[in-house]
């Protein structure tokens, strides 16, 4: 009996990957994942009112408590005045200027955690599979490419979606921040790794959860459809285990994720992604990387979706682009045949072992009942 019992908790083990495979990657987008916050240091000088700090202070408190911005304050250099600067997890600073005794504290801080078009991101990413945000440039026309290149990837993904290992009712959609709206949305344009300054050439990142980013933001002629396709499909795809996990662990835009939000997040995963025991696992399958005797897929290339490119010459590139989306449908459906064929194994195993703790318990009964 202790060796069934044995046999069946290795059993129960050993399925540790495909119970993990229940999780997209865009189901880990909503999972905290303990990234450290943002740091917005506020350097105080000598003399600066003592009233207007605590307010400072307790506008903080209120405001950030739901976002994942931390208010922190420092003393200021010899001649310099009160101001803040934001920092990512990574080091990056970006300075927000100076801090009046006068100013609202509440409004200041507010901006650093909301804007009209983070909201929509939030939004958005919830409702629907992901977001493409689409930084325009001065250049109308490399505007323009950019945009329509977008269009062509989220159709394409938009008609892989039911054959997905949990599809999401709405497609991913397509938000623009024009090169005008560029100064009231630097804190988006900063956290996506980008200069916070209107440029010639367009920029263009994907978001999903909670405004976690996808890979890199590409820039100028970098943004092509077939970019944009490959690495919106992994968005939809199983977190496998030899998916490169560095893809999941993107940096999240500073935002406010508050109750209500959290409550449409349950609701529309179908599980709790602040649960504690949800945030473990998700941790350890982010965590994980590939197993032995396995090659780690590389996110946002053709290897991710399980098919091999060649360079062709330029006038075979319509072809080229035009054959993306079947080869992503066959790399999803081969995807699903593997986790299918893996839980059919798993599933014989355990009946197995039942069979065989049944057996021996039946034979111990029969030599009990013989020695009787």
């Amino acid at each position: 009996m202790g060796v069934c019992l044995r046999w069946l908790v290795a059993s129960w083990m050993a399925t540790g990957v495909v119970l993990a495979c229940r999780y997209t990657v865009r189901d880990t987008g909503f999972v905290d994942l303990g990234t450290p916050p943002y740091r917005l240091v506020w350097s105080v000088p000598p003399g600066f009112p003592e009233a207007a700090q605590r307010d400072l202070s307790a506008a903080a408190t209120a405001v950030l408590a739901e976002g994942n911005v931390r208010l922190e304050k420092s003393e200021a250099r010899a001649g310099e005045g009160s101001a803040l600067q934001l920092i990512d997890p990574e080091g990056r600073a970006l300075a927000l200027g100076p801090v009046e005794p006068g100013a609202d504290p509440f409004r200041l801080l507010e901006g650093v955690v909301a804007s009209r078009v983070r909201e929509q991101v939030l939004v958005e990413c919830l409702r629907g599979y992901a977001v493409a945000l689409l930084v325009e440039g001065t250049d109308a026309a490399a505007n323009a490419r950019a945009a329509e290149a977008a269009r062509s990837a989220l159709a394409s993904v938009e008609a892989l979606q039911p054959g997905m290992p949990k599809p999401v009712d709405q497609p991913a959609k397509l938000l623009v921040v024009p090169s005008a709206g560029v100064a009231s949305e630097k804190i988006l344009v900063w956290a996506l790794g980008l200069e916070p300054a209107v440029t010639t050439e367009p920029r263009m990142a994907l978001l999903y959860g909670r405004g976690r980013r996808l890979g890199t933001a590409l820039e100028g002629p970098l943004i092509t459809a077939t970019t944009l396709r490959e690495r919106l499909v992994l968005v939809g795809q199983d977190c496998e285990c030899d998916l490169d996990r560095g893809w999941l662990r993107g940096p999240l835009v500073p935002a406010r994720w508050d109750a209500s939000l959290q409550q449409a997040a349950l609701k529309a995963l179908g599980f709790d992604p602040e649960n504690p025991m949800i945030r473990a696992e998700v941790s350890r399958i982010v965590e994980r990387g590939p197993v032995d005797g396995q090659k780690r897929k590389i996110a946002g290339t053709s290897q991710a979706l399980g098919y091999a490119e060649e360079v062709v010459e330029a006038a075979e590139g319509n072809a080229a682009e035009g054959n993306g989306g079947e080869a992503s449908i066959r790399a999803g459906q081969g995807d699903r045949g593997r986790t299918r064929a893996t839980w059919a194994t798993w599933a014989w195993g355990v009946a197995g072992g039942l069979a065989l703790c049944v057996l021996g318990t039946a034979l111990w009964l029969v030599r009990k009942g013989g020695r009787s």
